[in-house]
């Protein structure tokens, strides 16, 4: 089941807009808590100052206490319509002088801290805030701490905190909205270089492989350098198959020209002496055509290996080996392997398997053929310090002059000496490009007493 395509640009706009509305909701939380005790800071202010006034009208009568209750002290407290006040006034001994006789009041701390006391109780039914105050009145034996309380109901309270809350939440949820659009913003113009290269892909025609102009952001610049590196390969890869069929096209031509003359020919022909010859002719060129179609299609195969496998680690004498297997019995008795008894166990190197197969299968077959009635010598050690590999196949043959020995090692090039030998001139250069892929080099030397030694260099794998 195919997952459903996500959108980066939805992701990121719906992540802000839910740590906006996290943040938001904290917000909220802490304005409505501020606003609250806001309210009750500048109220209790209020009700401390009707407390102090009453507190300051009480007095001594004939040995007992009076209180003449200023009226602008609960007018202050009444001035909002829908709160309620209450007071009461209680003497030393805790006995009402006057006011509210069931009115809560909260407990002196000590006789040094005169400041008022703030306390929420509920009261008639309401919730309450609660100020109380003391004075400390001598009048002989019953001197004291005098108790002033007064209270008022929260409607006021609650109001100026709504109205605060209100205030603050209108320029909050217009900072969100803009805050989002901005980020929307930001998005489409962060994505203006994506949507520049995608219209740069599209408008290029089907071959254009070259590198991408469009400059992109820094986090875009390795997606970038990677994906030129990838046009790179494949523009490398299919000049490799461009120029394989023109080479191709090139040499076939001539095989199936020469064929279909001879065809011709060998149709109108009566002399059947005449006829075998002409029939030998064309099965040559037959079999070269096919020796050719073959190889073509075994160094694309290496090019796409190369590309694709990378260089895994492998074992060059379990490839020899297996190549010596895929040769005809009468040819592997012509292969002498020099001893291997103080070489390393093992041979390891870094390579595409396939091509490195090649290039074993490609150097025999080319010393055999060079060698007709006689052996091949093929030697695989490693150098001295343990850092290549190096494997020689020594023939007896013709060898190869030296102004050709370059030369040979590119595709359909053959040496002078080589024309009375079959072949397609793509054996070498395939075994060349196999090595230079594992990092390693083939180089074409005289063999001491005559003949041509082929040596591949190959780095050791650690």
């Amino acid at each position: 089941m195919q997952r459903p395509q996500t959108s980066i640009k939805r992701d990121i706009l719906l992540g802000a807009i839910s740590l906006l509305a996290i943040l938001g909701v904290g917000l909220f939380l802490y304005v409505r808590n501020f606003s609250l005790n806001a309210a009750d800071t500048a109220f209790d202010r209020v009700l401390a100052a009707s407390a102090f006034s009453i507190a300051d009208s009480i007095r001594v009568d004939d040995g007992n206490l009076t209180v003449e209750l200023p009226l602008a002290s609960l007018e202050i407290l009444g001035a909002a319509r829908e709160t309620r006040a209450f007071y009461a006034v209680r003497a030393p001994d805790h006995s009402l002088i006057t006011g509210y006789a069931d009115l809560p009041d909260a407990a002196k701390a000590n006789e040094l801290d005169r400041s008022p006391a703030f306390s929420d109780a509920v009261y008639s039914g309401a919730q309450v805030r609660i100020g109380t105050v003391w004075r400390y009145i001598d009048f002989g034996e019953k001197s004291g701490w005098v108790n002033v309380s007064v209270a008022e109901t929260r409607e006021a309270r609650s109001q100026l905190a709504s109205d605060i809350l209100k205030n603050s939440l209108a320029p909050m949820m217009l900072a969100g909205l803009v805050i989002c659009l901005l980020i929307s913003k930001g998005l489409n113009r962060a994505w203006a270089p994506l949507v520049a290269l995608e219209a740069e892909l599209t408008e290029r025609a089907p071959g254009d492989l070259t590198s991408i102009r469009t400059p992109v952001p820094k986090e875009v610049t390795s997606l970038v350098s990677s994906l030129n590196g990838f046009m790179q390969r494949l523009d490398g890869v299919l000049n490799t198959l461009r120029g394989i069929a023109v080479d191709t096209t090139h040499d076939m031509r001539t095989r199936l020209a020469s064929i279909r003359a001879l065809a011709e020919v060998a149709a109108t022909e009566p002399d059947p002496g005449l006829l075998r010859s002409y029939a030998g002719r064309i099965l040559a060129n037959a079999v070269d055509a096919t020796r050719i179609v073959n190889q073509l299609l075994a160094d694309a195969a290496i090019a796409h290996h190369i590309e694709t496998s990378g260089n895994p680690r492998c074992d060059f004498l379990e490839l020899y080996l297996e190549a010596v297997e895929r040769l005809p019995t009468e040819n592997v008795q012509r292969c002498r392997l020099a001893d291997l008894s103080t070489a390393h166990d093992d041979f390891p190197v870094s390579g595409a398997p396939f091509a490195l197969r090649e290039l074993i299968d490609n150097l025999l077959d080319n010393a055999l053929k060079y060698a007709p009635d006689g052996t091949i010598d093929v030697d695989l050690r490693t150098s001295v310090d343990g850092s290549t590999i190096e494997f020689d196949v020594a023939d007896r043959g013709p060898g190869i002059p030296d102004k050709d020995k370059s030369r040979v090692l590119e595709r359909f090039q053959r040496g002078s000496e080589q024309d009375h030998v079959a072949g397609s001139g793509l054996g070498l250069n395939i075994a060349k490009n196999a090595a230079v892929s594992a990092g390693g080099n083939l180089a074409l030397l005289d063999r001491p007493g005559g003949g041509l030694v082929a040596r591949v260099t190959l780095p050791r794998s650690p």
